[in-house]
């Protein structure tokens, strides 16, 4: 039996493939894998990314039959997209699957209670307390996603366009946003049109560079960020959570902005999100295994 990891969000999809002894046996990456993407965009990104890991060791799509897969993905909070994916016709062994938050909540505290925000493209808190699971966040970019890198470019775009139009002063990041769409408002209507999530959030460490330089605009972008931040984790606080672990490439440009009574919290993970799937897929396979004899 080969077990897999699959850590998807909005920008990328990274899957870890280990043996039944735990030897990792390579790892491999793919393009977005959120599951409101679809099941047949999700699964081919899947698939290229389990060849890549199985390729490192020899292997190939011949022992997708023995691969037993859990999913980590961006979007299966919700019941009707889990299940989506679930029904899916798969070539794999058997599938499991969870929200990303749930599977790098699970890694992050090795299976222990704990709590995680994730603050990438997306974003989402997750805690693990006696076996119950708290949310917070997490329903997409169009409602949620506080935080998160693509929040802050969307911001960003739409405060550049204001500002090009006369109607709140230019800084250095509303011109060099501009810059990148020629100056020309039909090009980023076009552009608009077709943008995901992993597009607006691509301008994220613009935004946070010129925080750091001191843009007014993207200060108070930032700084927003790090509130919402703040107060997803005071939630997961509320209900139980005494430690939590930062995820996410947004998070590296967020944690030192945080307030010191939640940077005294922060804890540093002791596995990741594949780790955490591959936990997951053990536990239901094991099950899976004992209730057909």
């Amino acid at each position: 039996m080969l077990f897999a990891g699959v850590d998807g969000g909005g920008t990328s999809c990274r899957v870890r493939v280990e043996d039944a002894n735990r030897n990792v046996l390579g790892e491999g990456f793919a393009g977005p894998s959120n599951s409101r993407l679809g099941a047949v965009r999700v699964y081919y990104e899947i698939e290229k990314a389990c060849l890549e890991a199985l390729h490192q060791s020899g292997r190939g799509r011949e022992d997708f039959a023995s691969l037993h897969v859990g999913l980590g993905l961006a979007g299966l909070g919700l019941e009707s997209e889990l299940q989506a994916m679930l029904s899916f016709p798969h070539s794999f062994a058997s599938v499991c699957g969870a929200t990303d938050a749930y599977t790098a909540c699970l890694g992050a505290h090795a299976g222990e209670d704990g709590g995680i925000l994730i603050l990438g493209t997306g974003s989402c808190g997750l805690g693990i307390v006696k076996d119950d699971v708290i949310n917070v966040g997490g329903w997409g970019f169009e409602i949620s996603d506080h935080a998160s890198g693509a929040v802050l470019g969307l911001t960003a775009v739409r405060s550049s366009l204001f500002a090009a139009e006369g109607c709140r002063p230019e800084t250095p990041l509303t011109k060099a946003i501009m810059a990148h769409f020629k100056n020309d408002r039909q090009v980023m209507v076009k552009w608009a049109e077709e943008a995901e999530p992993h597009h607006y959030g691509s301008f994220a460490p613009l935004i946070f560079d010129h925080a750091d330089d001191g843009d007014e605009l993207a200060g108070r972008i930032v700084a927003k960020s790090v509130h919402e931040a703040g107060s997803m984790i005071q939630a997961l606080l509320d209900r139980g959570v005494e430690s939590v672990c930062l995820m996410g490439g947004v998070s590296k440009r967020i944690a030192h902005r945080l307030p010191e009574e939640y940077q005294n919290i922060l804890s540093e993970p002791h596995g990741d999100a594949m780790d955490g799937a591959i936990r997951m897929i053990r536990k239901t396979a094991s099950e899976n295994q004992g209730a057909s004899k």
